[in-house]
């Protein structure tokens, strides 16, 4: 016990040494292995939650050293949470993970990819390396007029849907017109929200800091916050409050406000959609915030809903999450078909989600299954679904 006592002083920071009891009442039961969407894409336990706790004692101990394969297992995971739900031991599988990547991101042991996607964000504050002038390239004018102006709601965008999701971008603002909401965009200055630099082991505060900067800088400062993000909207509900940075507003992902729109009068349902429809749950929002409900009260409105067999908290990742895109593409590609495939055996037409990671990698992995097997599965926003379907008030 000396010696492990000894060991744990040589590791470098608290961060994975608080753990130490939760990696030895982990089993290797192989629960977690059950579920795992990345073991059921590689099937290589070391892809599972079991083999990375015992990595984790291993690097406490002093008994693991941080190799490439290591740092390999440890960022290949999605960080969808799947193995904290199933686990009987009820070890914080998640925790552990997180915490090991922290204790490697202070030493500068992570993937070269994720390494760039990161450094984007620190420079460009987006993960592409964009110009910043490029955030709204698919902004409408009338919606570049009100940069900068304050208003009770502001509209936070986020990366991924800014600069790559044209449709999205048009019908958030189409949607938010026609209910007559008065609204703040940030433009060119919205901040990243810096989700994937804290995924990848580094501290969220200074992005919930930056954000509380650019919200202090608009007059009148927003109420509301709003956003088609999950992880956006987890970034400002959960992970800026933990690191301690209060945004003064009331944060909602974009479905909250327009379910409200319906329910107030401000956005009337105009038609409903044929044909069977899936809606998948996306890991940010449904594990990690336990937003399950919300979306299927708005879907109710347009679409008679079927169930994937994997839904709600045992929905299964489409691999977007974790910064899994940028360690292993090739992996999170091979999770999305899983999740379409699913999606096919269902004989569905449409798989719907609330989440634009979720939407680029499930379409992607759409025109895989029609090479694959010939069966045709269209990917739509729900956004889009809301837009196409509604009016305001007072349009006939």
């Amino acid at each position: 016990m000396a010696s492990d006592d000894a060991a744990i002083e040589n590791i470098r920071g608290d961060k994975l040494k608080k753990y130490l009891d939760q990696t030895m009442v982990c089993t290797s039961c192989g629960y977690c292995k059950s579920v795992c969407p990345v073991f059921s894409a590689t099937l290589w336990d070391s892809n599972t939650a079991r083999s990375k706790i015992m990595l984790a004692y291993g690097l406490i101990t002093g008994e693991v050293k941080p190799d490439d394969s290591v740092i390999q297992s440890i960022f290949e995971c999605s960080t969808c949470a799947d193995c904290k739900r199933r686990c009987p031991s009820k070890v914080e599988t998640l925790e552990i993970i997180m915490a090991t990547r922290q204790e490697l991101a202070e030493r500068g042991l992570i993937p070269a990819n994720l390494k760039t996607s990161t450094d984007n964000i620190n420079n460009f504050d987006n993960p592409q390396g964009d110009p910043k002038e490029k955030r709204t390239e698919f902004v409408p004018d009338d919606v570049k007029a009100k940069i900068g102006k304050g208003a009770d709601v502001l509209v936070f965008l986020g990366c991924t849907t800014s600069y790559t999701d044209m449709k999205s971008v048009a019908n958030i603002f189409k949607i938010l017109d026609k209910a007559g909401v008065n609204y703040a965009y940030l433009g060119e200055n919205e901040p990243c929200c810096g989700l994937l630099n804290w995924l990848t082991g580094y501290p969220s505060k200074p992005f919930g800091e930056a954000v509380k900067k650019a919200l202090d800088g608009l007059n009148p400062r927003p109420k509301t916050i709003i956003t088609p993000c999950p992880g956006c909207y987890r970034s400002f509900d959960e992970l800026y409050p933990e690191a301690g940075v209060d945004l003064g507003v009331e944060s909602k992902h974009i479905l909250e406000f327009i379910n409200e729109l319906i329910e107030g009068g401000q956005l009337k349902v105009t038609g409903k959609l044929e044909g069977t429809m899936l809606f998948h749950d996306p890991c940010d929002l449904g594990r990690h915030i336990g937003m399950y409900e919300e979306p299927r009260k708005l879907l109710s409105h347009f679409i008679q809903l079927k169930e994937f067999q994997y839904n709600r908290d045992k929905a299964h990742c489409c691999g977007g999450g974790g910064g899994l895109q940028a360690t292993n593409y090739e992996l999170t590609s091979e999770m999305a078909k899983n999740r379409m495939r699913e999606a096919a055996s269902l004989e569905a037409d449409f798989v719907i989600t609330a989440c634009p990671s979720c939407k680029a990698t499930l379409s992607i992995a759409a025109v895989d299954l029609k090479k694959e097997s010939g069966k045709k599965i269209k990917i739509k926003d729900l956004l889009d679904i809301v837009e196409k379907n509604t009016t305001g008030r007072d349009e006939q």
